[in-house]
């Protein structure tokens, strides 16, 4: 058997790089000569090419940049605003203004640092220079720079204060990746479960067309042989053409497994999504059952909750309905909000001189205020935090029902694999028999002791029984990859690595 390397290379910007080892030839090779491909290889492709990994990597990438706008929120942010005026009149209107024809000139600079924090407040610091130029005589300082800096903060005191609140919208975006993640996680047990059971049916398909093939020259061979017998008296024409609708019978058995072939090989190609094996030709392994372990209920069911995705994805947005609740039991609050300013003043004839003033803190000014906001009986609030004790509630009751219907479908995995294993050694009993009775009819036929009538419902039994021992062996293989799905085995099994 060959095998290829193969390392899934995280793209830019890229969460989740999966390690997938499983072998030594690479697998270009592989499908350049159109060898057998291995269930493991399949694996490979569809991890690549898959369109629905591909979608569910994309929503994980999404979620992950949903974090970094969250994580912006608290980080600080410069803004400046500059603006130039001129005012010019064609005459004075007032002595008061100086000048024959008044003209005047501001220009206003502001740069603000502000940065929120987790107690849900928001602290700024500020410098204004404002530039004042007039022709009237009686500006005492012309032109004149008027300059500050102010330290400001914004404080909710009852209503969005504290962690829960501020943080909130943070910690909902992790555990939104978090959660994007438990899904990609799932996709890729799917695909791989869907792989596995589209490469076990081809598998089957290949085995069927062979089993409808030995048939077909089997059925060829007893007619050649009946139509010597009638030459020589024998058998009857009747005995002959038995033996003609037998042909025609195994012909038809084995176009019809040559059209299941071809369908499975298509699903397979389906799930896969590589375009370059369309117009292959795609071998598969025979299913191997060697040595088959049933599994144990409940250490099996401990690896289910523990690693079943759909679960853990209930127990995540549960842990989310309590940030909701928490932040939702803060805001029903009544809203308090304390702001307070401290600023530094200057004013000189030039813009050096200005900011001396203001580091000489002789002129300043402050000022602090208390807004109080209560909603008529808070009724909006109120029903916000009903509202989130429900949806916690409901997550609760999701996550309780999904560990039960968990534990359900563990059970019918179980005895579905424990079932297939007892289900191969009696058809492979009940071949042994038929091939058994196919060779004793064969025999007292070419003897002249029995019909060819008898002889094809015999060969026709044998290869039933062999159709039917070969579906036990894909019934055993998809129960346990149907398992495997469901208890996240399928990744150690394949060293699938999440980072």
């Amino acid at each position: 058997m060959k095998h290829s390397n193969f390392v899934k290379k995280p793209i830019p910007g890229r969460f989740i790089a999966i390690a997938f080892i499983v072998g030594t030839v690479s697998l270009g090779n592989a499908i350049a000569s159109a060898e057998m491909l291995t269930v493991e290889e399949c694996i490979q492709i569809a991890l690549n090419k898959n369109f629905d990994i591909r979608i569910s990597e994309n929503t994980t990438k999404r979620a992950e940049q949903d974090v970094e706008i969250a994580d912006a929120a608290f980080q600080p942010s410069f803004g400046i605003t500059t603006s130039d005026s001129f005012n010019t009149q064609i005459r004075s209107g007032d002595r008061l203004d100086g000048a024959a024809q008044p003209q005047s000139n501001a220009q206003n600079t502001r740069a603000t640092v502000s940065k929120d924090f987790i107690s849900g407040g928001t602290l700024s610091l500020s410098t204004r220079l404002n530039r004042r130029f007039s022709n009237s005589t009686n500006s005492t300082i012309n032109p004149s720079y008027n300059a500050d800096t102010t330290l400001s903060i914004r404080q909710p005191l009852l209503s969005g204060y504290g962690p829960a609140v501020a943080k909130a919208r943070k910690r909902l975006s992790l555990l939104s990746l978090e959660q994007a993640k438990y899904d990609f996680q799932a996709t890729v047990l799917r695909i791989i479960n869907d792989t596995e059971v589209a490469y076990h049916s081809l598998a089957f398909a290949q085995e069927q067309l062979e089993v409808r093939k030995a048939a077909l020259q089997l059925a060829e061979t007893l007619l050649g042989e009946n139509k010597t017998k009638m030459e020589t008296g024998i058998a009857t024409s009747l005995d002959v053409l038995q033996a003609q609708v037998g042909v025609a019978n195994a012909t038809d058995r084995r176009l019809r497994a040559e059209k299941s072939l071809e369908d499975a090989r298509d699903n397979l190609l389906t799930i896969l999504g590589e375009d370059i094996l369309t117009n292959k030709s795609i071998v598969v392994e025979a299913p191997d059952v060697a040595a088959p372990v049933a599994p144990e209920l409940e250490t099996t069911f401990s690896k289910v909750i523990d690693n079943a995705p759909r679960y853990l994805t209930l127990l995540n947005q549960k842990i989310q309905r309590e940030v909701e609740l928490k932040r939702a039991k803060r805001n029903r609050l009544p809203s308090l909000n304390l702001i307070g300013d401290y600023s530094l003043t200057g004013l000189e004839s030039n813009l050096k001189g200005a900011y001396d003033d203001v580091t000489e803190t002789d002129s300043f000014n402050w000022q602090w205020s208390l807004s109080l906001d209560i909603p008529w009986g808070l009724n909006e609030k109120k029903a916000d935090y009903i509202k989130a004790q429900i949806q916690l509630d409901t997550e609760d009751a999701r996550a309780s029902r999904e560990k039960q219907r968990l534990f359900r479908d563990t059970r019918i995995a179980v005895r579905n694999v424990t079932t297939a294993i007892d289900g191969i050694s009696i058809k492979e009993l009940a071949t042994n028999l038929s091939a058994e009775e196919f060779e004793m009819e064969k025999a007292k036929f070419d003897a002249g002791l029995s019909t060819g009538r008898r002889v094809l419902e015999a060969q026709q039994r044998m290869d039933e029984s062999k159709v039917d021992e070969l579906q036990a062996k894909i019934d055993l293989l998809n129960a346990y990859s149907n398992l495997r799905e469901l208890d996240g085995a399928s990744l150690d099994r394949y060293g699938i690595q999440f980072e």
